[in-house]
């Protein structure tokens, strides 16, 4: 059943909804200490302390990497790390680090990506790493040293660069340290597999001095795989004899098809005889036969050939070939799977899977690969610089169904498309119409948002807007058939 446009942005919205409750909730359980944004005045998380996972790897003094959960390895030099004086670190280190891998989790946390009142940051990767001894030291690096990360991303853009965050003005800065992208594209290398493997053969038409093979003596079983394949001759003439042994090889000359039956015989025969028509005497004599005829031949169907038998011909002809195909086609399947499942949380429950990445697991798409150079610890992201839209440029007044004044917070926009979140400061909301926007906020622990209707009739204004905006309880969010499934699917 096609769903109408309508009804599939409006679910659309509501599994938004639902991904910013599955990741309020996500972390529930996790240690206050470790898991909240540092208490600082630029951080405004929406719900409280950050709902965002933390993860603790364990670093000994000669380095090593270490593997996070959404595949992001982070490589570390040896001795890497300095105590707050500057003396090196000799003992193990924990990194304790907080990966955001998407917008959502941004929003959440309130961590602040706007440049000025012109510009956003969109991000392809950002985290907080620091770093602990044992008993409860902070760490940095040392001079000259840097981490490596390596994670998978969904945007091939290559204008992203590193950036660091000043926790004490909240101003993000150009590092200038390295950051590449590297993209896979299974389709591109099954297909230059496939090119280097030998083109199928399917097998040939019989003639008169086709032959066929068989074990009559009990001592070939191997022989069964060949019962109904004809054998013809490359050169179009008789070959081939009785044998006490009959073996097949195939020619890998680059003809293909071809296949070597030899003709075996090794045995020995013996005779009786006189010496003359006079002698009475009878002797015996026995000599040792050794010898091996050479076929060259292609193989053939019988007329009438069950499909039974053709599978087997078509195994014995393409068998290796299909074998190596059917290798490389799971290999690029098992690191397709792999990619989807460690990028899962940056498609945000599907809502921000990029086009251009086939949903299918059987059909491999493009994997791109950041890399990036960490010379200091704190908050780094890898970000691209994005202005505001400007198709669409208002000052809401939110009212609720009352008509009502209510105080929104943290009002932002998300182009799902481009995962690009843009902050509405002072409620001036900025959006691209082309695009498919989600508007949402917070108000006294509620989720707040428009409607899909609501958005899609915004335009510019000079003079401020009033607009109604919905709400939804954390219980709302977690029972979808009630009051939340009203509001946005009007059922």
């Amino acid at each position: 059943m096609k769903m109408s446009k309508p009804s599939r942005n409006r679910s659309t919205l509501l599994l938004l909804l639902l991904a910013i409750i599955c990741l309020l909730y996500s972390n529930i359980e996790a240690e206050p200490l470790t898991a909240s944004p540092p208490p600082l005045s630029i951080f405004n998380p929406a719900f409280g302390p950050s709902t965002v996972p933390v993860e603790i790897v364990n670093v000994a003094p000669d380095g090593g990497t270490a593997s996070l959960e959404s595949g992001t390895v982070i490589t570390v030099p040896a001795e890497a790390f300095v105590d707050s004086s500057g003396q090196p670190i000799k003992e193990a280190v924990d990194l304790i680090i907080r990966e955001y891998l998407n917008p959502i989790e941004t929003w959440l946390d309130g961590v602040p990506m706007t440049m000025d009142d012109d510009r956003v940051l969109r991000s392809a990767g950002m985290m907080e790493i620091r770093g602990t001894t044992q008993d409860g030291r902070q760490v940095e690096l040392a001079p000259n040293k840097t981490l490596q990360l390596d994670w998978y991303s969904v945007d091939e853009n290559p204008g992203y660069v590193t950036w660091a965050l000043d926790t004490a003005t909240g101003i993000w800065t150009e590092t200038g340290t390295a950051n590449t992208i590297d993209t896979r594209d299974l389709r591109v290398e099954l297909a230059q597999a496939e090119a280097a493997l030998p083109p199928r053969t399917e097998p040939v038409s019989p003639n008169r001095f086709a032959f066929d093979i068989g074990d009559m003596t009990g001592k070939q079983p191997e022989l069964a795989r060949y019962k109904g394949v004809q054998f013809v001759p490359v050169e179009r003439k008789k070959c081939g004899h009785d044998a006490t042994r009959i073996e097949v090889e195939p020619i890998t000359d680059g003809l293909g098809g071809s296949f070597a039956v030899k003709f075996i015989v090794d045995t020995i025969l013996s005779a009786r005889f006189k010496a003359s028509s006079f002698d009475t005497t009878t002797y015996r004599s026995s000599w040792r036969v050794d010898t091996t005829t050479v076929c060259r031949c292609n193989m053939a169907l019988p007329p009438g050939a069950n499909d039974r038998l053709n599978a087997r011909v078509q195994k014995l002809l393409n068998g290796d070939t299909d074998r190596k195909r059917q290798k490389g086609l799971d290999e690029a399947i098992e690191l397709w799977t792999e990619y989807n499942e460690k990028v899962e949380r940056q498609f945000l429950a599907g809502l921000l899977r990029p086009n251009h990445l086939p949903k299918q697991l059987d059909r491999p798409g493009r994997i791109p690969q950041r890399s990036m150079q960490l010379n200091q610890l704190g908050w780094v992201n890898c970000d691209i610089e994005i202005p505001y839209p400007t198709e669409v440029d208002l000052v809401a007044e939110f009212v609720d169904s009352s008509g009502n004044p209510i105080v929104v917070e943290n009002v932002a926009v998300l182009e799902l498309e481009t995962r690009t979140l843009f902050p509405c400061k002072d409620n001036r909301i900025r959006l691209d119409a082309h695009q498919h926007n989600a508007v949402f906020g917070y108000v006294n622990g509620q989720v707040a948002y428009l409607d899909d209707e609501t958005i899609s009739q915004l335009i510019s204004a000079v003079d401020p807007q009033s607009i109604l905006i919905h709400t939804a309880t954390i219980s709302d969010l977690q029972a979808p058939s009630t009051t939340i499934a009203r509001l946005i699917l009007g059922s």
